[in-house]
């Protein structure tokens, strides 16, 4: 039920976007024209719903609806994967009075911090020169469904029934699109939220025995559980956050906790994919688009000896740093995650 209604409100708010016309779609794209200032609309927004989940689904939305293009669209999913990594540092912090037990779990926190940062810094670059990303989703999009475009309606035997739900939204939205776009919002949020911690209790509570040396024997094997607990639970932040206090605890070493946050990485995708199935084409390329940028991101950074280290070597470090100052941690949170997006939104705008 939970999921039937986070489908019925992301397709709610393409419903309600379309409705609004080309005047509300050029005032979104004239806050988000600059992939820079969408880059870290992506990081704010999703550090305020301490969900990638949430915001790229909504993203998809938008794209659906016309408000954004996949030009738009990439730079904020990039941020989102930023932005995702928030609820991590916040559960190290918890640790904060307990030594090397901190150490541990900041830098297990920060270094998935530090490889997102590190794929950005590389591929949005890359993307805002050659369109990689976008080029690459809707090539992949073109093999699937022949051709991509906003009309093109991909065929899911759910649709209708989506369509339904999303007609009962409307009729209580009073005709007015712009409450219809805060109902569909806030449902997404709610249903996401509860479908988290459904299976949260569900999963994570029955496999936290198994996290030890077998699962976490191999990178693959880091990576391939990573990706498949987030895809059960539907959060990245959940699964990543959930093995931060057992690297603390000594249980997980830095090494290990890396490639399983790489996996969280990939895992995260599906939601937006699942929301996207309910749209059109188009909104399903955007989605695409998140994956392949954290498929691109691990072939880049994790597959090549050059670069692999650079995230553990400055997740140690800056926990180094930390252990000596506790008030790093802090504002490495409220200036990174909340300031710096903030301040260059407005002064964007």
């Amino acid at each position: 039920m939970s999921l039937y209604c986070f489908l019925v409100g992301i397709n709610g708010l393409s419903t309600a976007i379309k409705h609004m016309g080309g005047d509300f779609a050029e005032n979104i794209l004239t806050t988000t024209s600059n992939p820079f200032i969408a880059l870290f609309i992506g990081i704010l927004s999703t550090t305020i719903f301490q969900s990638s989940s949430t915001t790229t689904s909504l993203i998809v939305g938008m794209v659906s609806g016309g408000a954004l293009n996949l030009a738009g669209a990439i730079p904020m999913i990039m941020g989102a994967n930023i932005g995702t990594t928030v609820t991590n540092i916040i559960v190290s912090i918890g640790h904060i009075n307990r030594g090397n037990e901190f150490k541990r779990a900041f830098a297990a926190a920060t270094v998935h911090d530090f490889f997102n940062v590190f794929a950005v810094l590389i591929l949005f670059p890359i993307e805002i020169k050659f369109r990689l990303l976008e080029k690459t989703a809707t090539g992949f999009g073109n093999l699937l469904f022949g051709s991509v475009s906003t009309n093109a309606v991909f065929k899911s035997p759910i649709k209708t029934a989506i369509k339904w739900g999303t007609n009962q939204l409307e009729a209580i939205s009073f005709d007015s699109s712009v409450i219809f776009i805060i109902i569909s919002v806030l449902l997404t949020f709610v249903m996401l939220f509860s479908i988290v911690k459904l299976l949260r209790s569900l999963v994570l509570d029955n496999v936290q025995q198994f996290f030890d040396q077998f699962i976490f024997k191999t990178a693959i094997h880091g990576i391939v559980f990573g990706m498949l607990l987030t895809i059960m639970v539907q959060s990245s932040s959940i699964t990543t956050s959930t093995i931060v206090p057992l690297a603390g605890a000594g249980v997980l070493t830095l090494r290990q906790v890396y490639p399983f946050t790489l996996g969280a990485n990939i895992g995260t995708t599906v939601t937006a994919i699942l929301a996207a199935l309910t749209l059109n084409v188009t909104a399903l390329v955007a989605a695409f688009a998140h994956l392949f940028f954290n498929l691109y991101g691990i072939l880049i950074i994790y597959a090549n000896p050059l670069f692999r280290e650079i995230p553990l070597k400055l997740a140690n470090w800056l926990s180094g740093v930390a252990i000596k100052n506790k008030f790093i941690p802090l504002i490495y949170l409220v200036c990174f995650f909340f300031l710096l997006p903030f301040i260059i939104i407005i002064l964007g705008r």
